[in-house]
């Protein structure tokens, strides 16, 4: 299926995925701010102002997109991550005006009522005071602040505690009006419409909104790590938990496909979802050398693609009665046997047919397109994934071998250990 690309001339990219036989239209808006774009002392604002833009500004009152999209049978949601915010409408082919409509009011009619923001700092703390129940995200922050030192992935997306205690709200909106622009977007849907149609209508609904002088581009690069970090956590919990991360390049790096096959080798592939999925792969190298030898209950490994370079990372939850260092071990040894030991033709060939079979599951309807392309495009460019399964289906033994020398040293690796204390449920 072709991609049709627009620019409207005040910046805005438009992608269309049109799907004739589609039973719905997918309105996704993605901007280019994520956690990356904040500064000591305003963390968790990107996460802040896209919660306020649900409370209604311009045409929509609060409580108005659910009542709206809800009367249609429709479906919504929003979400921020360390690269951008993103937010989507799927809706009756028919309703495609009203999805245009919300997200028109929400790049540049949104209220930020001063009540609202300071109603919502309590939600957001609590929101953070509720991860840290969680060990596993106790853990991925201890990572990704001990992984990067200068770069802005070091902080969490909800933010610093003492930052939401902080902020106000007039540096959210200031943030808002910053990044909130046309140039600073794209636009995709994905489903049931007529291209020229649905062009006209983006340009009624965006077509007047002014451009705004983006900041420079991040310009921050991580030093190169030159040796293994370590750190630990030690909370309530009834099981302990081991995450390795090694320090891997963009997404829009050439070596992204090789090392997606690698994950595919090494743990199994669950898909390209930015939330993951219930499907465990048991076919792989970390789970027959850690779950099938009774030393952790569940294993994972994920190359996090992202608009800078990131971390490939590696998670075991430890099985009760294991010492955590025997399963850390463990884990090293199958990425140490990756080096040693390249995959066979068999392990090959199943990591190629896991990773065509997920992508046509991962592109499945309208909702699920526009999802992964406004991903990619704001991210790096949605034509790294029109060509993503070619890519990955032309990896190499060699290519892993030379992925696996290349990024997973011991100099670049990060090792994190959760060890739960008595009072956890």
């Amino acid at each position: 299926m072709e991609t049709i690309t627009r620019t409207l001339d005040n910046g805005l990219t438009v992608l269309l995925r049109p799907m004739p036989e589609a039973p719905a239209v997918s309105v996704w808006v993605g901007y280019k701010v994520g956690s990356r774009n904040e500064r000591p002392g305003i963390t968790g604002a990107t996460h802040w102002v896209e919660h306020m833009l649900f409370k209604g500004g311009g045409k929509l009152k609060k409580g108005d997109i659910d009542s709206i999209v809800g009367r249609l049978g429709g479906k919504f949601n929003g979400f921020t991550d360390t690269d951008f915010t993103i937010y989507f409408e799927t809706l009756p082919p028919g309703d495609l005006d009203t999805g245009l409509m919300i997200e028109a009011e929400r790049m540049r009619n949104a209220a930020f009522d001063p009540q609202e923001s300071d109603a919502e700092r309590g939600v957001i703390i609590s929101e953070r005071e509720g991860s840290e129940n969680s060990p596993k995200y106790l853990l991925s922050e201890e990572m990704w602040h001990l992984a990067f030192h200068v770069h802005p992935y070091h902080w969490p997306v909800v933010g610093w505690k003492i930052d939401l205690e902080r902020i106000t709200r007039n540096d959210l909106y200031t943030y808002y009006l910053q990044h909130y622009a046309p140039n600073n977007a794209v636009l995709v849907l994905a489903g049931k419409f007529e291209p020229e149609d649905a062009m006209r209508r983006v340009e009624s609904y965006f077509g007047l909104f002014r451009p705004e002088t983006q900041p420079p581009p991040l310009a921050v690069t991580e030093p190169a790590q030159e040796g293994e970090r370590r750190g630990e956590v030690r909370r309530p919990g009834t099981q302990d938990h081991v995450m390795i991360g090694y320090h891997v390049p963009a997404l829009a790096h050439a070596d992204t496909a090789p090392l997606l096959v690698l994950q595919a080798v090494l743990g199994g592939w669950r898909g390209l979802s930015l939330f993951g999925g219930g499907f465990v792969p048991r076919s792989n190298r970390l789970y027959r050398g850690l779950v099938d030898k009774k030393l952790a209950t569940d294993v994972s490994a994920q190359h996090r693609m992202q608009a800078d370079p990131g971390l490939f990372t590696i998670e075991a939850t430890v099985r009760e009665g294991v010492d955590p260092a025997k399963v850390e071990t463990a884990a090293l040894e199958e990425v140490e046997g990756l080096r040693r030991k390249p995959p066979t033709k068999e392990e090959m060939a199943r990591a190629a047919r896991q990773l065509r079979v997920w992508h046509a599951y991962d592109l499945d309807g309208p909702t699920a397109q526009g999802l992964l392309y406004t991903w990619f495009e704001v991210a790096a460019s949605h034509t790294l994934l029109d060509d993503l399964i070619d890519r990955c289906q032309k990896v190499t033994t060699a290519d892993v071998r030379r992925v696996a020398d290349a990024y997973f040293d011991e100099t670049n690796r990060t090792v994190c250990t959760f060890l739960a204390q008595e009072g956890g449920s």
